[in-house]
């Protein structure tokens, strides 16, 4: 299915991320800090990105102008300010989680952004044609 980096410097949670999206069928990628996360984006290409923004090495604000343009991606944060959800969503967001989460909420969102993404996809490959 989907193949999905997720960039959270608390290992408990980026590892319960990780399991739960591979047990529905997800492939995931892990990294722990900002700079990390730039050289996974350097080398593979992926259908969503979950990104903390309070990260070791660069924030998850400052972490998006390396992601690319069409690459959706959701913010799990404990930053729940209304400035920085607005900020975050600003910035390219195509969600926004305030910590604590639950787990079958994620995993609904994830489904609901990769949807979406891929309904653009196939309205584009019909007016191609």
């Amino acid at each position: 299915m989907a193949h999905i980096l997720i960039v959270e410097d608390e290992k408990p949670i980026n590892d319960l991320i990780a399991m739960n999206l591979e047990l529905v069928g997800h492939t995931s990628y892990q990294a722990y800090e900002g700079n990390e996360a730039i050289e996974y984006l350097k080398q593979n290409i992926y259908s969503l990105i979950i990104m903390d923004i309070m990260l070791p090495g660069m924030d998850g604000f400052s972490l998006m102008q390396y992601i690319p343009e069409n690459t959706p991606v959701i913010f799990l944060t404990a930053m729940g300010n209304l400035s920085d959800r607005v900020k975050g969503l600003k910035l390219g967001a195509d969600d926004y989680i305030v910590k604590s989460f639950e787990t079958v909420e994620l995993l609904a969102r994830i489904e609901a952004v990769l949807r979406r993404m891929n309904r653009a996809v196939n309205i584009f490959s019909c007016e191609n044609y």
